[in-house]
């Protein structure tokens, strides 16, 4: 992702989310692409933590830049899902999914890292490659391994972080996901 106009509105969305203290990650197309072969991507997902507290806070300073919806809000916000923020000007899509209880999603959380994009001015928090790996593997699965952008994805990121990347934490990640074939597949593929 190189459009300053997109960086500009990723920074103006997470800068809420620091303000109101609310933990998250980017991940998806835009971590893979920061770790890995970069690709163009028309929107961002972010993971955050839960936040129904502020949740009536984060809508009001959101609404004036960015189309948001209350009830997808609140309805994600009840059942640990998914809503999207689109912004007025630039019509740039924000996938936000509430973090769930499950194990590897509260350690992707406090295993993000801090990079900045492109030209951006700020550092922002991103999935760590060895869990967007794991994260494309898994979505590469519910595609019945059929989803080459996926799998090109992974094979990016395998490759451009071989050298810096925790494979003991990409293998027992890999086998409590039931992941441990595609994973190896991957890595094999990165090495020939």
């Amino acid at each position: 992702m190189t459009n300053p106009q997109d960086i500009a509105v990723l920074e103006k969305l997470t800068e809420v989310l620091e303000n109101l203290r609310i933990a998250y990650c980017i991940g998806g197309s835009m971590a893979s692409s920061a770790y890995g072969t970069v690709r163009f991507t028309q929107d961002a997902d972010i993971t955050v933590e839960p936040f129904e507290q502020i949740a009536e806070k984060f809508y009001e300073t959101l609404k004036n830049d960015f189309y948001i919806s209350m009830e997808a809000m609140n309805q994600a916000l009840q059942s640990r899902s998914s809503f999207n923020v689109i912004h007025f000007a630039t019509a740039f899509k924000i996938d936000i999914f509430i973090r769930t209880e499950n194990d590897f999603q509260k350690q992707m959380l406090s295993r993000a890292r801090k990079l900045r994009l492109g030209g951006g001015d700020k550092l922002l928090s991103f999935v760590s490659p060895e869990d967007i790996v794991l994260l494309k593997l898994d979505w590469f699965r519910q595609s019945d391994c059929t989803s080459q952008r996926q799998w090109s994805d992974v094979q990016g990121v395998l490759a451009g972080q071989a050298k810096s990347l925790d494979f003991n934490h990409l293998k027992n990640w890999a086998k409590k996901l039931g992941l441990t074939e595609l994973l190896t597949k991957a890595i094999s593929e990165c090495q020939t």
